[in-house]
């Protein structure tokens, strides 16, 4: 990968300043650097490096491999769901803040390494999240059976923060299908705001959409 002419070289720079530390650290500090090599958090931070100075992707850049040729988007939701799982076996469904991966990581740090990806591809590569996927997302954190109330408030907080990573058409679709089941009554604060949020770019969008109709219908009368 580092010898890749299309790689830009800042984030070739970071890449090999990474695999420098890796291997050129004292022993003393092995299992501090085993806790920082996480995967997801690597490749995270060379996104991160990697400069985004236009509005559009070309087919060679890192973001647009991964997510097109790679399908990244749908293994990192995969992820999720199997660590979700993996800790919910470990602890017998009493999933805590602190609980441990597996002895480096917390399972709050796992789950947010893959949502703080997720946002990264989807803010830096200037790309909606489909539905679909949304949909998935939802289950996992929100809905499903399996999901802590850690899942709960970091999902809702991730849906939140990238609302505008939906298009229109999927924004309205996500409160229709997924945000208007919630339980107004035991809602917590971050789902409240979440509710009052998507509510809103609701009914915003189905104001325009009826007086886009309207409009039409006018014009259409006048025509004739």
């Amino acid at each position: 990968m580092a010898h890749e002419d299309q790689l830009h070289r800042s984030m070739l720079d970071h890449l090999l300043h990474c695999h420098l530390r890796v291997f050129s650290e004292g022993r003393s500090y092995y299992y501090a650097l085993k806790r920082d090599y996480c995967p997801i958090k690597y490749l995270y931070e060379l996104l991160l490096h990697n400069p985004t100075n236009t509005s559009k992707m070309s087919a060679s850049d890192p973001i647009s491999l991964l997510v097109h040729k790679h399908d990244i988007i749908s293994a990192l939701i995969q992820s999720l769901s199997t660590c979700q799982l993996h800790v919910w076996n470990k602890t017998h469904g009493h999933v805590t803040i602190e609980k441990s991966m597996d002895d480096r990581f917390t399972y709050e740090e796992s789950a947010k390494s893959h949502l703080d990806l997720l946002s990264l591809l989807l803010k830096k590569g200037y790309l909606y999240l489909i539905l679909k996927r949304g949909q998935e997302l939802w289950d996992i954190l929100i809905t499903n059976e399996k999901a802590s109330s850690l899942d709960h408030e970091l999902g809702l907080n991730w849906f939140i923060t990238c609302v505008d990573d939906f298009n229109r058409d999927s924004q309205l679709a996500l409160f229709e299908k997924r945000v208007s089941k919630l339980d107004l009554i035991n809602l917590s604060p971050k789902g409240f705001e979440c509710y009052k949020l998507y509510f809103a770019r609701y009914n915003l969008e189905r104001f325009r959409r009826t007086n886009n109709s309207s409009n039409d219908s006018n014009v259409s009368t006048l025509s004739n």
